[in-house]
């Protein structure tokens, strides 16, 4: 079915497709870790040793670890700095092929990435899905780069990255005062917000040698993890291990868990960019956070309450949960989240809140094990407003200017792919959100949006048959809200 309606002199051709609801038993647990190195920069230092000098090499290791699913490798960007960290242009194209080679969907998730940035100078960020080496330097009067970005020039990086598909990032190590002030006095970066992913609420050791993951978990950066989200911030809680030695999964148990519906690398990158993963001390612990039926990493909307419920498993008889506790906060307030409810000695918690107001909150949970071991849950953002409405109530123009023209949305009904085409009259980043007909949001893509013809496409054949909205929204106003459905 099509359905055709003028706007302001403007044709819009809206297809009503469905999209169906993803459910927790379709998602499935994988532990890793995204920020390590090897001998194309600063890593592998006990190469001669340990006989392991490429990425290749490191994959293997790591695939060796116990409850190690997938692994990315993050090399510096940069050749020349303090400890030489050795980054050379052609080496990242080599690290891309090797990740690719020792890639086995379904056994083992290699991923190749960098790390941009020194520390003295704005801080260290992890970047994955870039095709080409970003960086400032020139060697022997040659770029060691493919796209330039000056050192510490973290305004200009957040743009280059969000014209790049399915490009995320994480802050590694974060300090107060880095990223350009990114969560203290600079203003919320609506770009940045795009990009970033998540932050390391535990990072290093970085230059451990151990081997027999006896090491006590590392670094605590949760106070930076709670800034982000009073200022705004979109990002889940991730463990860093940044090894620099030849100990892939090794050093200790933590880990990185993602929701992924396959062990396959398209869908640990989609679970990153969901933000559908938590942060674990253990290794084995599986948790569960969800509210009205969403899970973690969503943006959903709630006309009145809230109903919230955590719940963790692990196989090992003796790392029960001691302590339950959901953290909230009013999105972009500037406050830290507090505690808003808790419990002890349960695996569950279940909570129904009403705030009373037309704001945005984000919850997340906190759980500790009986050994001492803590895990950290992405948040979900609650919206306590109207869902978003039909097409025919959305604004497409601010003042005289129209900013979207031409709709089509395409094909009528579709089964696999949707495609939305258009014409924009301004060039800016936005959020392609889908909803299914009770508000709640059920996928979520960051695009870049260019003057003139723009074309998204989006994979939903996960996606159940049914009724949905297609939202395009940037940070300050709507652009599209329409009506579509997926079937046969």
């Amino acid at each position: 079915m099509l359905y055709i309606c003028s706007m302001k002199g403007f044709v819009l051709f809206i297809a009503l497709f469905c999209l169906p609801i993803i459910c927790l038993s379709q998602y499935n647990y994988y532990y890793g870790n995204i920020h390590s190195h090897t001998a194309y920069s600063d890593g592998n230092q006990d190469s001669i040793a340990a006989n392991c000098f490429n990425p290749a090499q490191s994959y293997t290791y790591a695939k060796g670890s116990y409850h190690i699913d997938f692994w990315g490798i993050s090399e510096h960007n940069h050749y020349s700095f303090a400890n030489d960290p050795g980054m050379l242009l052609p080496l990242y194209a080599k690290g891309l092929q090797q990740a690719d080679t020792s890639n086995n969907n379904g056994t083992f998730v290699a991923m190749f990435g960098l790390e941009f940035g020194v520390i003295s100078t704005g801080g260290h960020v992890i970047t994955y899905g870039a095709p080409n080496l970003i960086g400032w330097e020139t060697l022997s009067g040659n770029p060691n780069y493919s796209t330039y970005c000056a050192k510490g020039d973290f305004t200009n990086y957040w743009k280059t990255l969000n014209k790049l598909p399915n490009t995320f990032t994480t802050l590694a190590h974060p300090q107060d005062g880095d990223f350009g002030d990114l969560y203290g006095a600079a203003a919320y970066n609506a770009s940045a917000d795009s990009q970033i992913v998540g932050s390391a609420i535990r990072s290093g050791y970085a230059f451990s040698t151990t081997k027999d993951y006896s090491d006590n978990p590392a670094t605590l950066y949760d106070s930076i993890f709670n800034k982000c989200l009073a200022k705004g911030y979109h990002i889940g809680p991730t463990i860093d291990h940044d090894n620099h030695n030849t100990t892939f999964g090794r050093t200790n148990e933590t880990r990185t868990v993602v929701l992924a519906k396959a062990l396959h690398r398209d869908s640990i990158i989609a679970a990153y960019r969901a933000q559908r993963f938590y942060a674990s001390d253990d290794w084995n612990a599986k948790v569960n956070f969800a509210i009205n039926g969403s899970i973690m990493g969503e943006n959903i909307y709630s006309s009145i309450s809230s109903n919230l419920s955590v719940s963790i498993s692990d196989v090992d008889a003796n790392d029960t949960a001691t302590k339950i506790e959901i953290y909230y906060g009013e999105a972009g307030s500037g406050l830290y989240p507090t505690i808003l409810t808790s419990n002890t000695n349960a695996q569950t918690l279940n909570y129904i809140h009403t705030p009373g107001n037309k704001k945005t909150y984000y919850y997340y949970a906190k759980i500790k094990q009986k050994d001492g071991d803590y895990m950290w849950t992405s948040p979900i953002w609650v919206n306590y407003n109207t869902a978003p409405a039909a097409v025919n109530s959305y604004q497409n123009n601010i003042g005289n200017r129209n900013l979207i023209t031409d709709l089509i949305i395409y094909p009528v009904p579709t089964i696999s792919n949707l495609y939305l085409q258009f014409n924009a009259g301004i060039a800016c980043f936005a959020t392609l959100k889908i909803y299914n007909m009770d508000g709640r949001e059920v996928m979520q893509k960051k695009v870049n949006i260019n003057t003139g013809k723009n074309i998204i496409s989006e994979d939903i054949t996960e996606l159940c048959d049914g009724n949905y909205f297609a939202v395009l929204q940037t940070e300050n106003f709507r652009l599209i809200d329409a009506k579509f459905i997926k079937g046969k």
